[in-house]
């Protein structure tokens, strides 16, 4: 668990999960569902992914997930998403950067996820370097992207 104390003075953590919490359930059907219009958002991977959660004063407002790929040392991080409200306060960048550590301690070597077009710059900020070409996801415009961890 990361934890920290934000200048305001709210408390901050990021748990690492097993198994997918109802927290981040609720999470991503409001981020992806509700607000994105996303119909698929938990499947099977869910069932094998590692799932972050973070908390802001014991309320959780982001998740993401990681798995690992078919490539040896290859991780997939996917569903990062923050509330909307919480939003442009660096949340984001700090599930990230715990996401990367999470896989690194795992033994991954790399991290590779399907950034939606609107996030790319997000990700790259990261050091994140796009693979490929536009692709549709859901009727929505992604690119993969990596970084070497």
């Amino acid at each position: 668990m990361f934890s920290c104390i934000m200048n305001s003075g709210d408390k901050m953590k990021i748990e690492v999960y097993k198994k997918l919490p109802q927290e981040a359930i609720d999470i991503r059907i409001k981020v992806f569902v509700d607000e994105q219009g996303f119909y698929d958002e938990i499947d099977e991977t869910d069932n094998v992914a590692t799932h972050l959660l973070l908390f802001l004063d014991d309320y959780a407002i982001g998740t993401c997930r990681v798995f690992e790929s078919e490539k040896p040392n290859e991780f997939i991080l996917g569903r990062l998403c923050i509330l909307k409200e919480h939003r442009g306060n660096n949340f984001g960048s700090m599930i990230l950067e715990k996401a990367e550590s999470v896989v690194k301690a795992m033994g991954g070597k790399s991290l590779k996820l399907h950034s939606q077009l609107h996030a790319k710059s997000f990700y790259e900020k990261s050091g994140y370097t796009q693979l490929g070409e536009l692709e549709y996801e859901q009727n929505q415009p992604h690119i993969w992207m990596v970084k070497e961890i």
